[in-house]
């Protein structure tokens, strides 16, 4: 299984599922080097707790750094082949891994498939369409593929408006039932605070000039409603949305911290009574996913996975950039809440997106591409 820099959200969670179907080895694609090295392999390292999983150094450039990239990546394939045997598929994801999979395919005579989970395919202005070039490539990618693996039915749609080539399939991201917790029960009365909580990098992307104006705009109507604002990684809340916050009267009724590891972030989530995100563009949001796991309703922005993780009962959607309908909607998942049912919402979640649940679609997927089935 092949990451490239720009790697997915989770590839823990998708090496997971993978490997309850198949023995899986990961090559992940880095600046600098943190495991130790491979012996005979200077540009290699190797987790010693998993000796499965390969980093390998990435020298910056253009062309030919993409061809010593994937000469390292075939040296790493050569090594861990010597040792454990043939491989019989190569599974890449994009972004990231576009450029290394047709040679890495052909020098080891294998199949390749890919999952695409690039939200540049939707053309918003925060995340602009490649160029004709690049697409391209990336269609002579697809066409050599045994299997393209979109992760969201928008993704699936959107590879068939730009035409791309290839034998397009649905496999969702998948989340490990193990790391999520207990859904907490819940009693509630009707004057009790609302609590609201969002996430994110704080990047263009996710609408937080959006999200801010909607929770202003429902506080209005609802009172009840508290917002915590769960920063990850290392970033930070940019001043001008700070400065939105305290011009919307709302800095007392808004919190922002942040999580330490994914753990807390989850445990705020699940004691949450509604998640909300506003983003522009997603291609698939598991964000959201995580917070069904929880069960806790979505109160979101109709992109990327939304539609079909949310369902007929698990929160509000509308159309992205529309904070007066977010606002609406955020005042009225705050009144279903009486109805909800956290517990049958998180175990439909878990099932349809566990990491079992998406193993058993990459094994029907590695079966018909390691046969020649998935090939032009």
């Amino acid at each position: 299984m092949l990451f490239g820099q720009n790697r997915p959200a989770r590839p823990d969670e998708w090496h997971k599922a993978a490997a309850a179907v198949a023995d899986v080895v990961d090559v992940v694609a880095v600046h600098a080097l943190t495991l130790p090295a491979v012996r005979g392999l200077p540009y290699a390292g190797r987790d010693p707790e998993r000796p499965h999983h390969y980093q390998v150094a990435v020298p910056h450039g253009g062309t030919v750094a993409r061809r010593v990239t994937a000469g390292r990546v075939e040296g790493v394939l050569r090594h861990e082949a010597a040792e454990c045997g043939r491989f019989d598929l190569l599974h890449g994801h994009l972004p990231g891994a576009q450029e290394l999979l047709p040679r890495l395919a052909r020098s080891a005579g294998l199949p390749y498939v890919l999952t695409e989970d690039d939200p540049c395919l939707f053309g918003h202005p925060t995340r602009p369409l490649p160029g004709r070039p690049a697409r391209r490539v990336r269609a002579r990618i697809y066409r050599e593929a045994a299997a393209v693996l979109a992760v969201s039915d928008a993704v699936l749609l959107r590879l068939g408006e730009l035409r791309l080539p290839g034998r397009h399939r649905l496999v969702p991201h998948p989340v490990g039932p193990e790391l999520l917790p207990p859904v907490p029960a819940r009693t509630r009365i009707s004057q009790d605070p609302v609590r609201v909580v969002a996430a994110g990098r704080f990047e263009a992307y996710e609408g937080w000039e959006v999200l801010v104006h909607a929770f202003a705009t429902a506080r209005v109507r609802d009172p009840r409603l508290r917002l915590d604002v769960i920063a990850e990684g290392s970033a930070e809340l940019p001043a001008d949305v700070r400065e939105l916050i305290r011009k919307c009267g709302v800095a007392h009724f808004v919190t922002v911290r942040r999580a330490r590891g994914r753990a807390e972030a989850l445990h705020t989530v699940a004691h949450a009574d509604l998640f909300l995100m506003a983003s522009h563009v997603e291609s698939f949001c598991v964000r959201a996913l995580d917070a069904l796991c929880c069960g806790t309703p979505v109160v979101g922005t109709r992109t990327g996975a939304l539609p079909e993780l949310v369902g007929h009962d698990g929160g509000v959607l509308v159309e992205p950039g529309d904070a007066p309908a977010l606002g609406r909607a955020l005042v009225e998942g705050a009144a279903r809440l009486s109805a909800r049912r956290p517990t049958v919402l998180a175990d439909r979640t878990r099932r349809r997106y566990g990491t079992a649940a998406v193993g058993a679609r990459l094994a029907v997927v590695y079966a018909e591409a390691s046969s020649g089935r998935g090939r032009a």
